[in-house]
């Protein structure tokens, strides 16, 4: 009876020390989700533009350590933008905006990595057209 018992405790310690962390993982991953959804304001988006205007500075002085930083940061940006229209709804004209500036972004990396400074400087153009396509049609008067 007493090994019994050992077992059953045994057990319920195994099971807290898998459950605790998978449970605060999907308390963190629903925070992160909310948190994407109410950072999406004015201060959001003139950061969003402020690293926009460091890489292409960056890419321009083809200074590839920064350049990287700040594409992979944009790529983690727009993803936020993405989640917010995607949560808002009925904004499907800023996902696909957002989704392709995030994607853009990611090819930016990539061409830094290949030393094409040129061909990336012409995908910062593709995302800031982009952000004033959705700026024209979203931003409230």
């Amino acid at each position: 009876m007493l090994s019994g018992l050992f077992f059953c405790q045994n057990q319920r310690n195994i099971f807290m020390r898998i459950a605790i962390p998978i449970f605060a993982g999907i308390v963190l991953f629903a925070g992160s989700v909310l948190a994407a959804q109410v950072e999406i304001d004015e201060d959001y988006m003139r950061s969003v533009e402020d690293t926009q205007k460091s890489l292409v500075d960056n890419l321009a002085r083809k200074n590839a350590k920064a350049s990287t930083a700040d594409a992979t940061e944009l790529a983690g940006m727009f993803a936020q933008v993405e989640a917010f229209y995607v949560a808002k709804g009925d904004a499907v004209e800023a996902v696909k905006l957002s989704t392709q500036s995030k994607d853009l972004s990611s090819e930016i990396v990539t061409l830094v990595a290949a030393k094409d400074f040129g061909t990336a400087s012409g995908k910062v153009e593709e995302i800031q057209r982009a952000c004033k396509s959705c700026h024209n049609f979203y931003k409230k008067s």
